[in-house]
């Protein structure tokens, strides 16, 4: 199938998993033409659109690995994507901003884990004043912690490379100024929007691939890339959707969209990793 959905002068093109039916590409096209997403054969250097039920196998690792990662969408009422997933993709992919251009946007420059923690109460505080659960507020607590963490810790690096604060990331309780990172949050559609920003570019799809290939076991603390891997699970699990823009050496921007409902199996339900390096 040579072109699934028509629009007109797409900037992207996608290739769709050999695995769908026609008629299930057919209903997705739809869903992502709205958003100007062309499912394509595309070319050898076209990232790859995978629409999957959203339940993580060690073969989602393995296309993550590829180069590009794939990008692995979830599949939800009907079996299509969500709108607001599809969303999510295009503005990843386009350079735009991931949280929603209409949600109300709180953001914040932190230098501290004291100041990170500060902002993930003020993010759950927003979801209580929404409507959402209790649990929905402190997943979104945790999740702002762990993408802020790993953001002020984890990124930073010196001159030559070597990372900053990663190697004794128990005992640094704040950064130099220039290494502070950008965490926005806003609630809106039924869910959270959680993004944390630093200025280096440097998280790969390695820890990312990591988690997927163990989805589904217990839990164990990997502290390879930086000690962020455990949390990098804790995130995936609260989360519906995880986009991550890498532009190498420049900023990494990790966004996340948090379901305000119960808190009861989240881990189990449909998720999507959406993973874009861009080029410099």
């Amino acid at each position: 199938m040579d072109t699934v959905a028509a629009v007109k002068d797409a900037p992207l093109k996608l290739t769709p998993d050999t695995t769908l039916t026609p008629e299930a590409l057919e209903k997705a096209s739809g869903v992502l033409a709205r958003d100007g997403l062309l499912l394509g054969r595309g070319d050898d250097a076209a990232p790859q659109l995978v629409l999957f039920d959203g339940r993580f196998t060690p073969a989602h690792a393995a296309l993550l690995e590829r180069r590009p990662p794939a990008l692995l969408l979830a599949t939800r009422e009907g079996g299509q994507p969500s709108a607001w997933e599809a969303r999510l993709l295009s503005a990843l992919l386009r350079g735009e901003p991931m949280i929603p251009k209409e949600a109300a946007t709180s953001v914040a420059w932190l230098g501290s884990v004291a100041e990170v923690t500060a902002v993930g109460e003020r993010a759950a505080e927003a979801v209580l004043q929404a409507g959402g659960s209790k649990g929905a507020a402190s997943r979104v607590a945790d999740v702002v912690h762990e993408i802020g963490v790993n953001a002020l810790l984890d990124a930073p690096v010196d001159g030559s490379g070597e990372p900053k604060y990663a190697h004794r990331r128990g005992q640094v309780q704040s950064v130099a100024d220039e290494d502070r990172c950008l965490v926005s949050w806003a609630v809106a559609d039924g869910r959270a929007w959680l993004e944390a920003t630093d200025r280096f570019g440097r998280l790969s799809v390695s820890p990312l691939v990591r988690v997927v290939k163990a989805w589904g076991e217990k839990a164990q603390v990997d502290a390879s890339g930086g000690g962020a891997g455990l949390g990098l699970r804790r995130i995936l699990e609260h989360s519906d959707a995880v986009a991550v823009r890498v532009t190498p050496g420049k900023r990494t921007q990790f966004a996340c969209g948090v379901d305000l409902g119960d808190g009861r199996r989240r881990a189990a339900q449909p998720k999507s990793l959406l993973f874009s390096l861009e080029r410099g």
